[in-house]
């Protein structure tokens, strides 16, 4: 099967070039090239990349910037720089890319990283052998095999969401009802229940293995015995969590970029946004133990990183931001300060109609 590919270069020659390298490895597919960012960002649910062949020197937006965006839509895309510049390695390596290629391209060294990509392409694939797959962050999507759920009735996929939360946990009918369905009486509201959890069934009556929606008691239990779900993983990367292991560090971290558009949040659940402040205040916790644990062996690299990851999920804490841009220009990184400052500009206004403060500023243009 062929790999799925995006190049991203603003230069034409260049974008022809880096294509025509991928192509030449009859293991890819180029799905999409763009001289604009926005418009690789924009098209990335219909051309589904598996890889992003991108450079950082790009107009309108920064190739790491870009790199972070696509992984927010899908966590698992790997990112390979194509670049002139070697500045950069660090941040390009702190969002998980898989390579760092120096133009111009030689080809020895495009074939070492085409047989890297392979290779954990087919760890993926390996990881995601079972054919029921759930999203919860951002939106919720559901697949069996390579097809996703047509839930046809809105209120069967939110009851599916509501329980999915409660996985192997069994809800009495009533306790549903106040939750999803409040504005109905009660006769109507049950009505909907019920037709609910017979269309669940019956989406997911090919997988009755690994799906079963109990009732018991006047109580419904969804129970998933076999599934990937990013939910899963984030809930078992927080139960596992010591500070004194960093070996659950990778899992935590991982959960942070999976979380980073909230539980649901493009739903309009209400009854999620308690579980998504649980979540999140709970990654909190973790990522800034593990952050001051990094700090307190000296390792800098991982401190920042961890750093990043915690601004993302609170922008709104002045301190971490200024921790974080603090460290970027006394280790002489004063672009990747530049970049942050406007990243959080940008959010602040969009998300808390807010403004970074004076000293956060001052720490953007300091040479």
């Amino acid at each position: 099967m062929m790999i799925r590919a995006i190049v991203v270069d603003d230069e034409w020659y260049n974008l022809e070039e880096s294509s025509d390298f991928i192509d030449k490895t009859e293991s890819f597919h180029v799905v999409g090239k763009y001289q604009n960012p926005l418009m690789a960002l924009e098209e990335i649910e219909m051309t589904a990349p598996q890889v992003a062949f991108i450079d950082i020197d790009l107009p309108e937006m920064d190739g790491i910037t870009l790199a972070e965006k696509l992984l927010e839509t899908n966590a698992a895309l790997i990112i390979v720089f194509i670049t002139s510049y070697n500045q950069y390695a660090v941040q390009a390596f702190d969002i998980n890319a898989i390579d760092y290629i120096l133009k111009p391209i030689k080809a020895e060294r495009f074939q070492r990283m085409v047989e890297k990509i392979k290779n954990e392409i087919g760890a993926q694939s390996q990881e995601s052998a079972t054919i029921f797959h759930i999203r919860v962050f951002g939106k919720l999507m559901v697949t069996i095999g390579d097809n996703p759920v047509k839930w046809q009735r809105t209120k069967a996929k939110e009851l599916f969401a509501y329980l999915l939360m409660e996985q192997g946990h069994y809800i009495h009918k009533e306790k549903i009802i106040e939750d999803l369905w409040p504005e109905h009486d009660q006769e109507k509201a049950l009505q909907i229940l019920q037709t609910s959890v017979c269309k669940i069934r019956n989406l997911f009556s090919s997988i009755k293995k690994s799906v079963q929606l109990n009732y018991s008691d006047n109580s419904y239990c969804l129970w998933i015995t076999e599934g990937v779900s990013d939910y899963f993983h984030v809930t078992q990367a927080l139960s596992s969590f010591n500070r004194e292991n960093t070996a659950t560090y990778t899992a935590v971290e991982k959960a942070g970029i999976l979380f980073a558009k909230g539980f649901l949040a493009e739903e309009g659940y209400l009854w999620a946004t308690g579980k998504d402040q649980q979540l999140r205040e709970d990654l909190l916790i973790a990522l800034k133990e593990m952050m001051n644990a990094y700090s307190t062996r000296g390792c800098e690299e991982a401190t920042v990183r961890v750093l990043k990851g915690i601004t993302k999920l609170a922008p709104f804490d002045e301190d971490l931001n200024y921790r974080l841009m603090n460290i970027y220009q006394k280790t002489g990184n004063a672009v990747a300060a530049f970049n942050h400052y406007q990243w959080l500009e940008r959010t602040l206004e969009e998300e808390y109609d807010a403004t970074p403060s004076k000293r956060i500023k001052d720490l953007s243009v300091e040479e």
